[in-house]
């Protein structure tokens, strides 16, 4: 077996141009392949995390009668004692009640349709980092009289900025219409422009006047310290609280799980379509080593080499080609994702606004799964050794006596 690698190895590099510009050709399209699957994964996880960490969260609680209305009147009926057990799970990281309103915001401009949530700032700010996605102005922590946050389309679109007035309007629990004025204290912007033009932060302790007795809750958002325990901790909620509607994230926002789904499927589908393109140019460049060395085939067979040893030289020959196109596209894969993990890809340029339209964010930091490459490695080797069946059958076909004749 020794001498058969040896040989292998050495008619590899018989012809060393050829077999380089294999190699090459492999190793960039592997990249290739490789850098795009990093781009998709690391987009859709972030889109995940971001989806998960600023606008839905691990696990919702809720008034069942609020999912079918959507009225405030409809809120958690024993905030007091959800809070307390909220406190001492130690699988939670955080979470914020929140008062939930649709209304209207009205300038001297212009009047839109927008929702109102009303969330006590300290809480909101450890569970979704709200705080940190200030653009203008400031966080309305320690603001004035009836400060308001809004997203940066939503005030691009009616021309406001900080310390601008505005009246918002919407239903109290009796169902009244109720007015009033606020001033923007900041200016915020999520991963999600849509999200961000329709949505506005109020203070809870603001909104109570005007909602009516008592502070009124009609949604919990619950972050866990794991994301693995989440439906452990969803489940243990449903037992203490069933008078609740309790809901995780997948159940919240389906779409976000399918689109996990359908973004690692994706990454398998191009790389199998990139290592097929491949497949051509490696049985290409094997043909035409059998057929340069046909009177050399002939000759090792009828001195004696088996026909299971011509089949298995011409196969090895392809592998090493192959892996060493693969080892050298994976390194560059490698090297690039890291890099790029760091600096991040800035596609700003390429309809950066376009992409947070839809949730995605514009700044992309490409990111694998170290198993991806054992996958891909496993991927290579079936394409080599499928690769390989078709020019060693050429090479079986061969009748020594014929071609050892031939110049």
């Amino acid at each position: 077996m020794k001498v058969l690698l040896k040989i292998s190895w050495l008619n590899v590099w018989r012809n060393t141009r050829r077999s380089l510009v294999m190699i090459v050709a492999v190793s960039i399209g592997l990249w290739g392949g490789i850098f795009v699957s990093a781009l998709s994964s690391g987009m859709m996880l972030q889109r995940f995390d971001l989806s998960v960490k600023q606008h839905i969260s691990h696990i919702q609680v809720q008034n069942p009668e609020f999912l079918k209305d959507r009225h405030i009147k409809y809120g958690i009926a024993d905030w007091d004692a959800l809070k307390k057990a909220l406190q001492a799970d130690p699988v939670i990281a955080g979470f914020s009640g929140r008062t939930l309103a649709g209304g209207m915001l009205a300038t001297a401009n212009m009047s839109v349709g927008i929702s109102i949530i009303g969330i006590d700032a300290a809480n909101e700010a450890s569970t979704t980092g709200l705080d940190d996605n200030i653009l203008e102005g400031n966080y309305i922590l320690d603001e004035g009289r009836n400060p308001v946050l809004i997203g940066k389309k939503l005030a691009d679109k009616i021309k406001l900025q900080p310390g601008s007035r505005l009246v918002l309007t919407f239903q109290n629990i009796e169902g009244e219409l109720v007015s009033a004025s606020f001033r923007v204290a900041g200016i915020y912007q999520t991963s999600n422009g849509i999200y961000d033009e329709s949505h506005v932060y109020v203070r809870q302790s603001d909104l109570e006047p005007y909602v009516g007795e008592g502070s009124t809750i009609n949604q919990v958002a619950i972050v866990a310290t794991d994301i693995e325990q989440v439906q452990a901790l969803g489940d243990r909620l449903v037992k203490q609280f069933p008078e609740y509607s309790i809901r995780t994230w997948d159940d919240i926002s389906p779409e976000l799980a399918y689109l996990q789904e359908m973004a690692g499927m994706m990454l398998m589908i191009v790389l199998v379509i990139i290592l097929f393109a491949l497949s051509f140019g490696l049985v290409n460049t094997m043909l035409m080593s059998v057929f340069e060395r046909t009177r050399e085939l002939g000759m090792l067979m009828a001195v004696g080499m088996n026909r299971k040893k011509v089949f298995a030289m011409i196969m090895i020959e392809t592998i090493f080609l192959t892996l060493m196109g693969a080892f050298g596209g994976m390194l560059l894969g490698f090297v690039s994702i890291q890099l790029f993990s760091k600096t991040g890809i800035d596609m700003a340029a390429v309809g950066g606004d376009s992409l947070n339209d839809f949730g995605f964010p514009s700044v992309v930091y490409p990111q694998l799964e170290l198993s991806f490459f054992f996958f891909l490695m496993v991927l290579v080797i079936v394409t080599a050794v499928l690769t390989s069946i078709y020019p060693a059958l050429k090479a079986l076909r061969l009748k020594p006596a014929e071609a050892v004749r031939k110049e």
